[in-house]
């Protein structure tokens, strides 16, 4: 009932003389007709039938009305679709785009639902040569800094990848404010902590193919970052992750330190940081605290290192993200991790899969020091990182 013609009135009418029936399972459905969610069908008896949905919020109807008149006034789309109904999958985006090179199923997800469900989606849009892309109803998104947010796991899975050596992006849109929320190099903290940059723009002020393709400087990222390793070092945690206990544990047992003492080296923020679902500085702290046993001008192979971080995995002290996104192995991050050390004069790389130390890791005592480190650490890394 997407079409702006239907007034309730009509709709009314409409209702108290036909009868209806479900175009998939040829069951009876009902015209409901409400004030608080849009006018919907729904089957008047528990089937099993493939098309049933939850009925549309007035902010998921404008929002698909919304982006079907901009994507009509999009020269680079030939061809948009309200709600067509695809046999083939039994499935009906809220929009389908075409452009010269591909068909777009748009999909506007203004609630939470079963994640099986959104894979499912995907990979039947997919199975008909057709690129996903999921919109976050923007109302859903919350900001907690300038440029940190908190997003659930849920939302992860309606991330988008131009590159997965890149980080994800996440698009958002406001019916209310008629405006796209991007949120641009995705960066996690911690398993719900993230650090983008972000933009809003307005739905008239930008095309289909600029949206798709936009990418947004970094350049305060990493300073927002760094403000906030601060504040994790000052700040007393009351609740610990069994994660951060278990860090926690080993740290004071090898080292005498708590886990907000940790070197400044534990607090990369990386590209494919993605990978990883606990949180940044524990599974980095892990793999200083194996770095720091090899002496300096020590070789260390990759394959150590790799064994040393599976193992760790396996005893739940690291837990890998489960994106259907991407097939990318969670080596890569360590990887990567790695090469940023061997920038930052850590460690050398003697071969492809080989290491050698050539600088001490820092285990400070001292606060004020590890502070001062810190702020080191994020001039190199704005010089250095890109």
């Amino acid at each position: 009932m997407a079409e702006r013609k239907w007034t309730k009135d009509r709709l009314r009418s409409l209702r108290d003389h036909s009868d209806f029936f479900c175009p998939v399972c040829n069951s009876e459905v009902e015209l409901r007709i409400g004030n608080i969610v849009s006018a919907h069908f729904a089957h008047k008896k528990i089937s099993g039938c493939t098309e049933q949905h939850e009925a549309e919020s007035s902010y998921h109807l404008q929002g698909k009305l919304d982006l079907y008149d901009w994507l009509k006034h999009n020269k680079a789309v030939r061809n948009v679709k309200l709600e067509p109904y695809l046999p083939k999958i039994k499935q009906r985006p809220d929009l389908l785009a075409e452009t010269e090179n591909e068909i777009v199923a748009i999909e506007f997800q203004c609630s939470t639902t079963d994640s099986k469900i959104l894979v499912k989606r995907t990979e039947n849009y997919q199975s008909l040569q057709m690129k996903p892309l999921w919109l976050l109803g923007a109302k859903r998104l919350t900001r907690v800094g300038m440029t940190s947010f908190s997003i659930t796991p849920f939302q992860w899975h309606l991330t988008n990848f131009t590159d997965h050596s890149e980080p994800p992006q996440l698009y958002c849109y406001c019916s209310q404010t008629k405006a796209f929320i991007v949120l641009d190099s995705i960066i996690p903290f911690s398993p719900r902590l993230i650090f983008a940059t972000h933009q809003k723009i307005p739905i008239n002020s930008i095309t289909f193919k600029e949206l798709i393709n936009i990418k947004i400087n970094r350049r305060t990222l990493y300073d927002n970052w760094f403000a906030h390793v601060k504040r994790f070092r000052l700040q007393l945690k009351s609740f610990q992750s069994k994660e951060s206990s278990l860090l926690n544990i080993t740290l004071y047992k090898e080292k005498q330190t708590p886990i907000t003492f940790l070197p400044s080296h534990a607090f990369l923020p990386l590209k494919t940081a993605y990978l990883i679902e606990t949180a940044s500085y524990i599974w980095q702290g892990w793999l200083l605290l194996f770095l720091d046993k090899y002496s300096i001008g020590k070789e260390i192979l990759f394959q150590d290192i790799y064994y040393f971080f599976k193992n760790r995995v396996k005893e739940k002290a690291i837990k890998i993200r489960s994106l259907y996104q991407t097939n990318i192995h969670y080596s890569y991050v360590i990887r990567e991790y790695l090469n940023k050390l061997c920038l930052l004069s850590i460690l050398k790389m003697s071969s492809e899969r080989k290491y050698m130390k050539i600088s001490h890791i820092r285990w400070e005592t001292n606060l004020e020091q590890i502070i001062h480190h810190d702020k080191q650490l994020m001039e190199q890394v704005n010089k250095i990182f890109r």
